[in-house]
């Protein structure tokens, strides 16, 4: 076992930060396609905990010892430990690629855990990376009476579009999104992030 810090300055690597509420800290990526997986892992409700470039473990390929440290560990909300490792989608067209990662699962799995491939077409899906990203900017924020005022006509309303919800409590569209943001962060509200970006069509409903 052994660790990698990335918190050390390196003058060939490009280190991003993502600031994590879910984590109390800050997260340390090598590249902007693990900065942008930040975001999944932030806002999934059934993560509880994300750590980058956990404890590397060794593994066994051509008769060789080698070591490996995954991009992320990630703690289920029902304790259960999985491993991630992120790589553009077009690696996996190398067979040598496929051969080692196939033996780094199978020394997670030898150790009673999942390591996972994680591709740029999953963690770039449009528009829920974008939306994300909406929900993070607004992330910081403190909830309000206008929010409380919001959830209770979302409540009322079983189902409410941002643009009516907006003329409800009297907002301009912008911060109507910006406290929708808010409530879905906290788990209270919902939306389809998936089916567009979020704009005053957004249908939002109760959690």
């Amino acid at each position: 076992m052994y660790n990698r810090n990335l918190r050390k300055p390196s003058p060939i690597k490009n280190i991003f930060k993502f600031s994590s509420f879910k984590n109390a800290g800050t997260i340390m990526c090598e590249s902007t396609l693990e900065f942008d997986a930040c975001f999944h892992l932030e806002y999934s409700s059934s993560i509880t905990s994300f750590e980058s470039q956990p404890t590397g473990i060794e593994y066994q390929m051509n008769g060789k010892t080698h070591r490996y440290t995954p991009d992320f560990k990630i703690v289920k909300g029902n304790g259960e430990i999985e491993f991630i490792e992120i790589k553009p989608s077009k690696k996996l067209t190398s067979l040598t690629f496929r051969e080692e990662f196939e033996c780094k699962r199978s020394a997670y799995e030898l150790k009673g855990f999942k390591l996972l491939l994680v591709t740029d077409k999953q963690i770039r899906s449009m528009p829920l990376l974008e939306n994300l990203k909406v929900i993070n900017r607004y992330s910081s924020s403190t909830l309000s009476g206008v929010h409380d005022l919001a959830l209770g006509h979302i409540r009322a309303c079983k189902s409410l579009s941002i643009s009516d919800l907006a003329e409800k409590l009297g907002l301009i569209i912008g911060d109507c999104i910006a406290a929708c943001a808010l409530l879905i962060k906290h788990g209270v509200v919902r939306t389809d992030l998936e089916g567009g970006l979020l704009c005053e069509h957004s249908l939002m409903t109760e959690a």
